[in-house]
């Protein structure tokens, strides 16, 4: 069967209707929609679109592939998160075991390596950790 504009345009208000809010799940739904009524050689398009809903789980589905979209949405948010948290982390050890090593063998500059590690970890690391754990945590419960 051959697809007009107003055919795909109802199917992506259904979608909508049926609270798909992502726009690449929608896509891909639509894309997937259409090919299998694209696919069928017989049958007008109400039969044929409601094959295909059913061939995709029904409504119900839609609403489970849409928190699942999330969540993975939100588990790559929290892993680039966790790296840039580690870095951060990692070169505030780094500056503060330097500006001790300079103070202990009184080289010069040692309170400035100091004061900077001490603000990147005041300003940058410790913000960024809560506000990890305040996005876990918050996600965990909705």
């Amino acid at each position: 069967m051959e697809l007009s504009e107003k055919h795909i345009k109802y199917i992506e208000t259904n979608l909508k209707l049926y609270g798909i809010k992502s726009k690449d799940l929608k896509e891909d739904l639509l894309d997937h929609i259409c090919t299998y009524i694209e696919s069928q050689s017989e049958g007008d398009f109400n039969t044929l679109y409601e094959n295909a809903l059913q061939k995709f789980g029904g409504y119900a589905n839609f609403q489970n592939l849409q928190l699942e979209t999330s969540l993975q949405k939100f588990g790559q948010k929290a892993i680039a998160l966790k790296r840039v948290l580690h870095a951060a982390g990692a070169l505030v050890a780094i500056i503060i075991t330097t500006g001790f090593i300079f103070k202990w063998l009184h080289w010069p500059f040692a309170n400035i390596i100091l004061l900077s590690g001490s603000v990147l970890l005041i300003l940058v690391v410790i913000p960024v950790y809560f506000y990890d754990r305040y996005k876990s945590s918050v996600y965990k419960f909705s």
